[in-house]
């Protein structure tokens, strides 16, 4: 008998996709190659900066799969109303503390349109119920923050870079050193179960997933960069994996940069390559 068995990734991927589409989110399958003048200038939505290109046979020059969002993004269409996708795809980039082009699995979802509170509130629980699938019995949290805060109280902030990555890294000497708002320490500093912390919005969809308030936690480490992110952020992690494995918010921006004013987005993406890594402690 022919013993097929799937490796964790793979058996991962399909249960995701399993759960999305249990949630009336339609499969989304992009381009191997699109036109490289699209990412180009929207290189600040990038995860990496670098992307991987070739010339066609018609002189065009083209990109190799450098991120899922943008594509989306790009082909939604009827967003006067809520577009909801999921996708299980590889996409080529150059991770960080890296050197070289790798292919990287990721399962995720993305909902783009008129969003409501309770749109954002869904993509939070699956977020959560993501993580919870691929623990598989393993703890798991989801860190959240909210970088629209975090913007406004750097706002006009020379160091503003130097700041946000001290908060990347908790470095609270480094933040104070840095002579950073008070504010921003105070939120780093914060008691991981306080999410009065948070904007009301955020803090009222917080507190509705009270099923999960042990897998929540405030933490505006999540926080790494303005340009992408707006709103709501979260990092996923799962116990025994040595880095996040989830990572997603709310990119409106993205919207404004193509035109589409009235509309607002928010999706995230799990890491199917680390759902077999673990650490060796």
């Amino acid at each position: 008998m022919l013993d097929i068995r799937l490796r964790p990734e793979e058996k991962a991927a399909l249960t995701l996709r399993s759960l999305y589409e249990g949630r009336g989110f339609a499969f989304y399958r992009m381009s191997r190659f699109e036109e490289y003048d699209f990412y180009a200038d929207k290189k600040d939505f990038l995860t990496s900066k670098r992307i991987l290109t070739f010339t066609d046979t018609n002189g065009k020059l083209m990109a190799l799969r450098p991120d899922v969002t943008l594509s989306i993004v790009r082909h939604a269409k009827n967003l006067s109303g809520v577009q909801k996708f999921y996708y299980d795809e590889k996409v080529y980039r150059v991770p960080k503390n890296s050197d070289s082009f790798r292919e990287i699995s990721q399962a995720g979802i993305e909902c783009v349109g008129a969003l409501t509170g309770e749109n954002i509130r869904e993509v939070l629980e699956l977020a959560l119920l993501s993580l919870k699938t691929v623990a598989e019995g393993r703890k798991f949290v989801l860190d959240v923050a909210h970088a629209g805060m975090v913007a406004e109280l750097l706002k006009d902030n020379r160091d503003r870079q130097a700041i946000l990555k001290c908060i990347a890294e908790k470095n609270i000497h480094g933040l104070k050193a840095l002579g950073a708002p008070g504010k921003i320490i105070d939120l780093m500093e914060t008691d991981a179960k306080i999410f009065s912390v948070l904007d009301g919005d955020t803090a009222n969809i917080i507190n509705s997933l009270g099923e999960y308030h042990d897998e929540l936690r405030v933490d505006f480490s999540a926080v790494s960069n303005l340009n992408y992110y707006n709103g709501l952020v979260f990092r996923g992690f799962i116990e025994g994996i040595p880095e996040g494995i989830l990572s997603g918010g709310q990119y409106d921006g993205l919207m404004k940069l193509m035109n589409r004013e009235d509309t607002r987005a928010i999706g995230f993406a799990v890491y199917l390559d680390l759902v077999g890594s673990e650490t060796n402690d």
